[in-house]
């Protein structure tokens, strides 16, 4: 059985050079510290800037056939437009040339210059039909906003266009909620996790799909595909109260809540947990449901015998492990 795996990450040494220049000029000790960690990290474990032999001798270890690869942590997205222009279009075209290497093993989705939403369109287009990028990621919010507000919706618009997803990944979390939510008696490293990969920042995602749904952006773009990692982002646990609250005489939408969740968002798994893997299975579509490791972040020895192993039925497997993929990237 082959076996894709779509959230998967890489980081040009580069434009990370560059995003890091950006970001601890005039910054605060803290914000240069958040900066500097990803070099950090790079030199400790430059598998993060590798698209090769090491992350294919993993693969294979593993029996992962496919990675579809988004960048990771210090995204150019979030820059002003004057940085985020060139470094998104250099993160592209080094990411696009990485995955041509080994035809079929790697696919990418591009990175957006989200300050200016022309640039967007027009390099998601370019990415999409000049690189053969099969979609493009939007890491957390920008500057504070969500992308449910209109200004933004040139970008799903386009996207529809080309019949491509866009990945609604995690980013970092507003800094007030930060403080208001998860900073308490406790370390400054023990809020950094809670606010991050422990809780916040998937909490945080989950609530920006439910606002995409809200502002109406899927009566709009009705072909609109939406990729929420993380087996959802926690929304599914309560899909059938916001179902029951948000009904559309109070929205104003089309259709049920659910539905928009269930026709247009698809669901990577990147845990490795029985409960939320059986919720996803009773309340969402088993055609919208991926797989994913969070690759060089998470690195497990289970990826694929998970799946192959859980008891659910070989044709659902084979859906969820690449059938769903080939279809929703156009393989």
């Amino acid at each position: 059985m082959k076996l894709i795996t779509i959230e998967e990450h890489f980081i040009s040494p580069t434009v990370n050079q560059a995003y890091t220049q950006v970001k601890t000029q005039n910054a605060t000790p803290e914000e240069k510290a958040k900066a500097n960690f990803i070099a950090d990290f790079i030199a400790k474990d430059p598998r993060i800037t590798e698209i090769g032999p090491t992350r294919l001798a993993f693969m294979d270890q593993q029996g992962i056939d496919v990675q579809v690869i988004s960048y990771g942590n210090n995204n150019p997205m979030d820059l002003p437009a004057e940085f985020a222009i060139p470094l998104c279009r250099q993160a592209n075209d080094e990411l696009a040339e990485k995955c041509a290497q080994y035809p079929g093993r790697f696919y990418g989705l591009a990175s957006l210059p989200v300050a200016d939403v022309p640039a967007v369109v027009k390099e998601l287009e370019r990415a999409v039909t000049e690189l053969g990028l099969r979609g493009a990621q939007l890491t957390g919010t920008f500057n504070g906003e969500f992308f449910d507000d209109q200004k933004y919706w040139p970008i799903f618009a386009k996207a529809t266009e080309l019949d491509v997803p866009i990945a609604l990944y995690p980013g970092e979390v507003n800094p007030l909620i930060t403080e208001h939510y998860y900073q308490g008696a406790w370390s400054p490293a023990v809020t950094t996790v809670l606010a991050g990969h422990g809780f916040g920042w998937h909490a945080d995602t989950g609530i920006h799909v439910i606002r995409l749904i809200l502002s109406g952006l899927f009566d709009h773009y009705p072909n609109l595909k939406i990729i929420s990692g993380h087996f959802g982002e926690l929304v599914p646990f309560f899909l059938e109260r916001l179902d029951e609250n948000l009904p559309p005489q109070l929205t104003g939408l089309k259709n049920n809540f659910a539905d928009y969740y269930r026709n247009h968002v698809y669901f990577p798994s990147g845990m490795f947990y029985d409960a939320p893997f059986q919720l996803c299975l009773s309340e969402l579509a088993a055609d919208h449901l991926l797989w994913s490791l969070d690759y060089p972040y998470v690195l497990r020895d289970n990826t694929r015998t998970y799946l192959t192993d859980y008891p659910i039925d070989e044709a659902l497997k084979e859906q969820i492990a690449y059938q769903n993929a080939e279809k929703l990237f156009r393989l």
